[in-house]
């Protein structure tokens, strides 16, 4: 037994060795084409508006909204990283009472990690806190270990999810967790440490009998490995935007609500590339992505107190949404089936930049009315510049990138 656990520990140390070289090779790349550089500023000047608006900002301002929705996400959202593979679900299943070492491992890796930006979400609200509460605010490192031990206890019923066999019983732990996470940082923040640490032990009590009665698996095999492939997809697509990455696996969702979209482009060969791009945005997770980012970044300007953060907010909104999708352009690099038709290569470009062009315009106009609302009349310059600037990235950078590209494969 003891050599068993030995191997296990040793399987995960291999495994963990060669994700985190692979990871710091992909880092390289991100290095090389300056984002780490583009961060850099985006933290400079985030902090710098942060700390004008603080010295401006009523201390009766409700913070707690902007305290739950960037902090029960980060709580709430709890992954565990196991690094398993399908064929572990053959070769491991006879030794899943002796892989204590491998997924505790696992455990840990995951915990230290989201701990750290749990951690950085926690000391950027911690201004706005001590703003608005002023003296009476509470212990600052009592606060904080109760933050991490709230995290602790999402990734332990994280864990046990994963061994549910009822899919629904799991669903609702989920929902569960995340209200229970919700109300949990508000009794903190509102009421006091003690109401909270009260709460949240009357909460697990409560997951714990109801989770009693749910039959579970020694391990979810099928469970862990579909999330570890979905984890490292995410990854993937993410390295994308700098280097390509071969092995990206691709996620399809249909999305019957939205496909009719592709209905309006017309049935001629000059339009088949804007076709099949189109159905792969709204079909793939850059969808999923670009919905996001759009919503962050209307709440983001519907919080926000100053006009000119509104404004610098639509553009870096803009300015990440061409980022994730020129990534658009290498979906369909390594697919055979369109060598064997008859396809106008040079269209390609003209299409995918046309493309992205209309995603960012719809975007725009969607950002503007929440800019509009909360702004006065003359930052309807904003998009209209903003309109301008992707006019020209798209009908000119963009193009004459993918041009480049088209000629570089052919």
């Amino acid at each position: 037994m003891k050599t068993m656990e030995l191997d296990t520990r040793s399987l995960w140390q291999k495994r963990f060795e060669r994700y985190l070289k692979e990871s710091i090779g992909y880092w390289q790349y991100a290095a090389r084409s300056s984002f780490l550089g583009f961060v850099l500023f985006l933290v400079i000047l985030s902090s710098y508006y942060y700390a004008k608006i603080l010295q401006e900002l009523p201390t009766d301002y409700p913070f707690i909204w902007i305290v739950l929705l960037i902090l029960v996400p980060a709580l709430s959202s709890s992954p565990i990283r196991t690094l398993l593979r399908s064929a572990d679900r053959m070769f491991l299943l006879r030794t899943e009472h002796r892989m204590s070492t491998y997924f505790r491992s696992a455990f840990l890796y995951s915990f230290v990690v989201q701990a750290f930006w749990t951690f950085i979400a926690w000391v950027a609200l911690w201004p706005l806190y001590h703003h608005c509460v002023g003296r009476a605010e509470q212990p600052v490192f009592l606060m904080l270990g109760f933050i991490m031990l709230v995290k602790l206890a999402n990734l332990l019923a994280s864990w046990q999810e994963t061994r549910l066999a009822d899919h629904r019983a799991r669903l609702t732990s989920i929902i569960f967790r995340w209200l229970a996470t919700l109300t949990v940082v508000y009794f903190q923040y509102i009421y006091n440490l003690l109401w909270a640490c009260g709460l949240a032990l009357a909460l697990i009590f409560l997951w714990l009998a109801a989770a009693h009665f749910v039959s579970r698996h020694v391990i979810g095999w099928d469970y862990l490995i579909a999330k570890e492939k979905h984890q490292q997809a995410r990854l993937y697509s993410f390295f994308n935007w700098f280097v390509d990455v071969p092995h990206l696996p691709t996620r399809i969702t249909r999305r019957r609500w939205i496909s009719g979209v592709t209905r309006w482009i017309p049935f001629q060969q000059d339009a088949t590339y804007m076709y099949l791009y189109t159905k792969t945005l709204l079909r793939t997770e850059l969808f999923a992505i670009l919905l996001r980012v759009t919503f962050v970044g209307t709440l983001a300007i519907v919080v926000s107190s100053s006009d000119v953060v509104r404004a610098v907010i639509l553009c870096v909104v803009l300015l990440i949404s061409i980022v994730q999708l020129t990534t658009l352009e290498r979906a369909h690099r390594y697919t055979f089936w369109l060598e064997t038709y008859p396809l106008n290569r040079s269209t390609k470009a003209g299409s995918l930049a046309f493309l992205i062009w209309c995603v960012l315009l719809i975007q725009t106009c969607v950002l503007t009315i929440p800019l509009l609302i909360r702004s006065s009349l003359t930052y309807v310059l904003v998009p209209l510049l903003a309109v301008t600037l992707i006019s020209f990235i798209c009908g000119v950078v963009l193009r004459r990138r993918f041009q480049a590209a088209i000629l570089r494969e052919t």
